[in-house]
């Protein structure tokens, strides 16, 4: 990345205090990890590319407070990095191809994360923090935000980057530490009633349900009510508490 406004407004997004531990994933050439490292305690560097840490090296040479890595994030264990009891701050420029696996993996781990700041294509971070009644709310979206509090702070244009890609991206935070906002009694269920619901957009997610789940019409008619839904919505106007309320009608009454 090569504008520096931008990489400032992103530094400051972070809010890193004196002492904090940093874990960056896939640092490349090093123009965030200057500024990470000027205002955070250490950070840990976790890059795949050989090349890339030669190219990391020679621009920032080997100050103290930088630990270089070289591993794939998708493999690299973290509790290794990380005290037990302790949290940190993950941030990353993720390729579009692992977008939903390293997304994954830090939900995973969220017990040892505070935030996340993930530089993402522009579609990926719109439906990530896309609330209900939007067209791009989707599984994605109930996903990230029922394990994190999602927003997106910048969109970023691919001029923004040198070689240019073919996408414009966007930063985005997922912030670990508040307590869970969703009381949900099996999350198994919660997260097969979320994909269902959004298997075909255009149909009912009631019609979704039954078709995916095989719940006969009764009882999902009965469930619906209970929960506060309407019978006619479809999935994408439905808020995730919604769907946490349904999912524990749905789960007591095939006790």
């Amino acid at each position: 990345m090569h504008n520096t406004s931008k990489l400032g407004q992103m530094a400051s997004l972070i809010d890193l205090k004196p002492g904090e531990t940093i874990i960056e994933i896939g640092p490349g050439a090093g123009a965030l990890t200057q500024r990470l490292l000027t205002a955070a305690g250490k950070v840990i560097a976790v890059e795949i590319d050989t090349e890339a840490i030669a190219r990391l090296k020679e621009k920032i040479g080997e100050p103290e407070n930088l630990s270089v890595i070289n591993a794939d994030f998708l493999e690299f264990d973290l509790a290794s990095v990380i005290p037990p009891g302790t949290r940190v701050k993950v941030v990353g420029n993720i390729p579009y191809y692992i977008t939903t696996p390293i997304i994954e993996k830090l939900i995973e781990h969220k017990n040892m994360l505070s935030k996340a700041f993930l530089t993402v294509q522009r579609e990926v971070g719109e439906r990530m923090a896309a609330k209900e009644g939007s067209k791009i709310f989707g599984s994605l979206s109930v996903f990230c935000q029922y394990h994190a509090d999602v927003k997106m702070l910048l969109k970023i244009d691919r001029k923004s980057f040198f070689p240019i890609p073919n996408v414009d991206s966007a930063f985005v935070s997922m912030d670990f530490a508040k307590t869970p906002m969703y009381d949900v009694i099996n999350e198994e269920l919660f997260f097969k009633i979320s994909r269902a619901g959004f298997g075909q957009r255009r149909k009912m997610f009631i019609n979704n349900l039954k078709n995916s789940l095989k719940i006969e019409n009764d009882k999902l008619t009965v469930a619906f009510r209970a929960a506060g839904i309407d019978e006619k919505a479809r999935a994408e106007t439905v808020p995730i508490i919604k769907f946490a309320e349904l999912c524990n009608v749905l789960y007591n009454e095939g006790k």
